[in-house]
Parts: C-alpha cells; structure tokens; sequence
C-alpha cells in the first residue's frame, strides 16, 4: 500500500470494513495537488458474497464505495461510472481497477509537462484531483468502477476522529 507523504502512521484494523476504511485513510492523506496510488491490503466486504467477475459485481461494489464513503467521510460521494475518464476531472475521482489493467497518463495543473504514467493492474486504487488530465488506455477484458468525491465544506477536512481506535498500541 502507498500512503504518501502525509500519512500519519494509522494502521487499519482487520474487520469486515477494513478495506472501507483503508481507502477512507487513503483519501484523506490526498491532496487536490497531485494524483496517489493505493495497492490495498483488504478484500471489499461486498466481495464476500459474490462472484467478482461479472459487471454486476461491478455495479454492487460501486454503490457499496459509494454508501460507504459517503457515510464515513461526510460528503457525498456519487457513483459515476460509465461516463469517460479522458480528459480533465471535473470533481475529485476515485477509481477502482475491477478486472484487467488500464494505462494512465495523468497531468495535473502544477506541472502540466511531465505526465504521471501509471499501470492500473485488478484492484488497485487511483485518486485523481479536480482538474487533473487523463489519457486513459485499456486493455481487453480490463473494467473499472469511478466516483466522485464531493469536497468537505466550507474546505474542511472530513473529521478524522471515528478511525482513531484504527490505531494499534505500541
């Protein structure tokens, strides 16, 4: 998993929602600055019950991020797949490589030269900040689940206090 430079040592318990509140962790450690990469160490607990292969399983764990997301960090959090990820982000962007791998290429507006090239391989995670640029390339067979994240308001940070006991004693 890549936390970046602003994670603040939080580890993340090993309960049914852990793979939730991994990612929950793993957005508030991004900044709208610059595109970040999670390489998961749970398993959704919506793939518990189901059979991943299929776009159906697509559909149900993007409207479970989306519950779920929306519920632990207070700001809506819409399900938006099927649109296209060319282009610039209008919102800030979470994508979840279901199945295959994707090819990205990601600009953003702090250096608009050099664009981030980044393989999406099956479940990996990618943040895309507002305004990013993306040229996106997929492989046969590769799909993908997109939300959009609302910002907090008033430019508020969500409230880190509900993930505090994910920290483990020394």
């Amino acid at each position: 998993m890549l936390w970046g430079s602003a994670y603040d040592g939080t580890d993340v318990p090993g309960s049914r929602e852990a793979y939730v509140e991994e990612v929950v962790l793993f957005l508030r450690a991004c900044t709208d600055r610059s595109p970040a990469l999670l390489w998961p160490e749970h398993e959704p607990a919506v793939y518990d019950t189901m059979d991943r292969a299929s776009p159906a399983a697509d559909r149900r764990l993007s409207a479970y991020l989306a519950r779920s997301l929306t519920s632990a960090l207070g700001v809506p959090v819409h399900e938006t797949s099927g649109t296209s990820l060319d282009g610039p982000a209008p919102t800030r962007t979470l994508v979840v490589q279901t199945a295959g791998r994707t090819h990205w290429s990601v600009t953003t507006a702090q250096e608009p030269e050099r664009p981030l090239i980044l393989p999406l391989l099956t479940s990996e995670v990618l943040y895309l900040p507002r305004g990013a640029r993306t040229t996106v390339t997929a492989a046969a067979g590769s799909r993908l689940v997109a939300l959009s994240l609302a910002a907090p308001a008033h430019g508020r940070r969500p409230d880190r206090e509900p993930f505090r006991t994910a920290r483990r004693p020394h």
